[in-house]
């Protein structure tokens, strides 16, 4: 379909469909599927409950809280608190957004799954790993873009920006990860081992083979960030399949995930609608095929 109005597009890509094949279209799509998100939540109140549940528990903690300190400024120590614990449900309700996520396959029709529930030890290893990956990567891309004259500290912030939009793609599809009948997390990570090397790090692999010197200590940082990168290989084989759909799909969730506080409450709509893109995918890939096993 060619674009011709931008609000007919929109209304075409707010309900569950594939993905469409022109460039802009898809960048359209993606971009709409927080809302695919919203709508799949309020057709279905099992559903919009569920996603109610962490950010109701958490309201409750932050109003204990800010009673316990006290009758005068209530509602600043209630937001403050509230702020300062919002990340925090991502890791202990991992196991709630993983279910929901399996739930909304369902609700919007794709095969039945099971959610992908993994230990607290183990969800705090990724988020531990996760961190270090996002600082260490781009610490040396910024640190040459500042040697450029006139325009480096223009171009670190550039990169940083896209390093960040590219994360918050990856983390939405992670939240959204389910398993097949029968699977098991150790399918998932045998599974990961086959995908191929993320792009940085083939990047890093490439860079090493190049340089006149440092290229032994460049491959052990590709080595290390391979690493460290190993539980999102399909998360980030996906962002570079298909860049024109995840970036739409990145500008409108880091656009409802950036507002403060309200941020928690919006995290089930990204995972529904990564949700449904997945569902998409796969079965855009065909039976027991994932979409982010092509080889580079």
């Amino acid at each position: 379909m060619t674009v011709h109005d931008p609000f007919s597009a929109v209304r075409d890509h707010v309900t569950p469909r594939p993905p469409p094949d022109a460039t802009l279209d898809r960048v359209v799509y993606g971009l709409c599927q927080p809302v695919v998100g919203a709508r799949t939540l309020l057709a279905h109140r099992d559903l919009l409950r569920a996603a109610l549940v962490p950010v109701g528990l958490l309201a409750a903690f932050c109003a204990v809280v800010a009673v316990l300190g006290g009758p005068s400024r209530f509602l600043h120590r209630f937001y403050t608190t509230f702020a300062v614990l919002a990340p925090l449900p991502s890791i202990v309700f991992a196991d709630h957004y993983a279910r929901l996520a399996a739930r909304a396959r369902a609700a919007l029709g794709f095969p039945r799954v099971e959610p992908c529930i993994e230990p607290l030890r183990r969800n705090i290893g990724r988020a531990v790993k996760q961190a270090i990956l996002i600082a260490i990567v781009l610490a040396p891309v910024s640190g040459l873009l500042r040697l450029v004259p006139g325009t480096g500290w223009l171009l670190v912030q550039v990169a940083a920006a896209v390093w960040a939009l590219h994360w918050v793609v990856v983390e939405a599809f992670d939240g959204a990860r389910v398993l097949r009948p029968g699977e098991t997390l150790a399918d998932l990570d045998a599974a990961a081992l086959r995908v191929r090397l993320p792009w940085f790090v083939r990047w890093l692999h490439h860079a090493a083979d190049r340089v006149p010197v440092g290229g032994r200590l460049v491959r052990r940082f590709a080595h290390l960030s391979d690493r460290l990168s190993l539980p999102w290989r399909e998360e980030v084989a996906l962002v570079e399949d298909h860049p024109a759909l995840m970036l739409g799909f990145a500008l409108s969730t880091a656009a409802v995930l950036a507002v403060p506080v309200l941020n928690l409450a919006f995290r089930p709509i990204v995972i529904v609608g990564a949700s449904h893109v997945l569902g998409q995918l796969e079965a855009a890939a065909g039976p027991g095929e994932r979409p982010a096993h092509r080889p580079a």
